[in-house]
């Protein structure tokens, strides 16, 4: 883009140069027909005026394209702040599910570590008796 506004630039210069170089030229009055009437002037003023014009309407529509593509981009950038937010928002609620799943899962496991160890424990109290009745039948023996 430096490059062709550079280049524009350039011309733009160019023909400055050569509308002062040829000023008398260009302001020799002739005779001018505009179909319906003719009249008395310089064509290459005409010619300029014209020019100019156009150059004027072509910045209006650059300034009009530039703002509506700025509208757009900030509206786009709304709407990707809208949807960012969702994202943030539902991955957050399956952080928040995740861990609720966690909990329960780790709850449960505990549950079912204390009912092996307290199973456990009362197996080996059985054991222990059994021992004990068996140690205590033979030492009477």
């Amino acid at each position: 883009m430096k490059f062709l506004g550079a280049t524009i630039l350039v011309l733009l210069l160019l023909a400055t140069l050569f509308v002062m170089a040829n000023w008398p030229a260009l302001t020799a009055s002739s005779t001018l027909s505009f179909v319906f009437f003719e009249t008395q002037g310089t064509p290459a003023l005409i010619g300029l005026g014209l020019l100019l014009v156009v150059i004027g309407l072509l910045a209006l529509y650059l300034v009009s394209l530039r703002t509506t593509m700025f509208r757009e981009a900030y509206k786009y950038k709304q709407e990707m702040e809208v949807q960012r937010k969702l994202a943030e928002s539902a991955e957050a609620s399956r952080i928040k599910e995740l861990r609720e799943e966690m909990h329960a899962q780790f709850s449960q496991l505990m549950a079912a570590i204390d009912e092996s160890s307290n199973g456990l424990a009362a197996h080996i109290g059985e054991v222990e008796e059994k021992v004990d009745q068996a140690l205590g039948g033979s030492a009477e023996r």
